[in-house]
């Protein structure tokens, strides 16, 4: 059987890298594969975005808009024809979308599509139904661990942070103003109340790790509401990054986050560990976001919270099997049946 060749075109934004890498990964639980990723950068982003679905829809684009709308030094040879494109977030659609009809092969898209109709993919995977052919709602986004992370696991932090008889160890993973969502002194204010609370009542320590939609800002207020005698340990990412996820879900009882980021909240609730969302009280979600996320609740991936509401009660372990990736790799190959011809099951027969 020959290899499903992927290729990966990454924007360079960690959420959506996350994502598609995060469907290869669960695309090779089904097919045996080799994947190539290519960071890509769209020139002169106003104009490419208002220019390129225009050309797209009148079939003007043609093998030179790897040179000519984005700066990499790969796209276009025949030699890296893959067998099937993946990409997430909107300034690599336009490019998988060309490649996709220069190579003719196979392509899927994860998000917005910037004004491309779901059509133009073979598979257009969103949270919410587009309304239009391809398009195939998820029941939850993929993501996948970061494997420049270190492979220390939760066993070996809780280890090393010497905490006392299983002491409860919580989660905090801190976003910042997005999504509809903005983070002021009230707010962080709130959260640091929360921590505070929780470590009372249930006798925790907190892992706590900010990001870089906090900001210096942001983290300074945080600082300064948070307690911090019950930090166990924490990674402020202004002043020095440390890519920690991975562990932090992997030792922690227990995980809250701020609802602006999808990409964090789908890692939160694939650790499954009990997933707390945290709402500022007056954020104004796209509908999209806020269908998601009641959607999320409702299957029992996750908690929603009110940030100034009574203190929430831990939500039990996030309730995510192996389901929600079977049943999108199942409407891949309804969608796209050449990857059958790279399926393991098919293989082993």
């Amino acid at each position: 059987m020959t290899k499903l060749k992927v290729l990966i075109l990454s924007d360079g934004v960690p959420g959506h890298v996350s994502q598609a890498r995060g469907l290869v990964d669960w695309l090779s639980t089904r097919y045996e594969l080799v994947c190539v990723e290519q960071t890509v950068a769209l020139r002169v982003r106003s104009l490419s975005r208002l220019l390129l679905p225009y050309m797209l829809r009148i079939n003007r684009v043609g093998p030179h808009i790897g040179t000519v709308f984005y700066d990499s030094g790969m796209l276009g040879s025949e030699t890296t024809r893959p067998d099937l494109i993946v990409s997430a977030g909107g300034n690599t659609s336009f490019l998988n979308v060309a490649l996709a009809r220069k190579w003719s092969v196979p392509n899927i898209f994860l998000g917005s599509g910037r004004r491309l109709h779901s059509s133009e993919f073979s598979a257009h995977l969103t949270l919410e139904p587009t309304g239009q052919s391809h398009n195939i709602v998820m029941d939850l986004v993929p993501t996948a661990t970061n494997p420049s992370e270190p492979a220390e696991n939760g066993g070996a932090l809780r280890d090393r942070l010497q905490l006392k008889n299983r002491q409860p160890l919580y989660s905090l993973v801190v976003g910042g103003d997005g999504a509809g969502y903005s983070f002021d002194e009230t707010t962080w204010s709130q959260i640091g109340g929360l921590v505070e609370g929780l470590s009372k009542r249930d006798n925790c320590r907190w892992l706590v790790t900010t990001s870089r939609r906090t900001g210096c800002a942001g983290e300074q207020l945080l600082k300064k509401a948070l307690p911090v005698s019950v930090l166990a340990d924490s990674v402020w990412w202004s002043e020095s990054p440390r890519k920690v996820m991975n562990s932090y879900l992997d030792a922690s009882d227990a995980v809250f986050v701020t609802a602006d980021s999808m990409t964090m909240i789908s890692e939160a609730i694939a650790s499954r560990k009990p997933t707390t969302v945290l709402k500022p009280a007056d954020g104004k979600p796209p509908e999209r976001h806020h269908k998601a996320l009641e959607q999320f609740e409702l299957a029992g991936y996750c908690k929603l919270w009110t940030l100034g509401a009574v203190m929430p009660s831990l939500p039990a372990n996030a309730n995510i099997d192996n389901h929600a990736r079977d049943l999108l790799l199942s409407r891949l190959e309804q969608q796209i049946p050449s990857l059958l011809r790279h399926s393991l099951a098919s293989s082993a027969r």
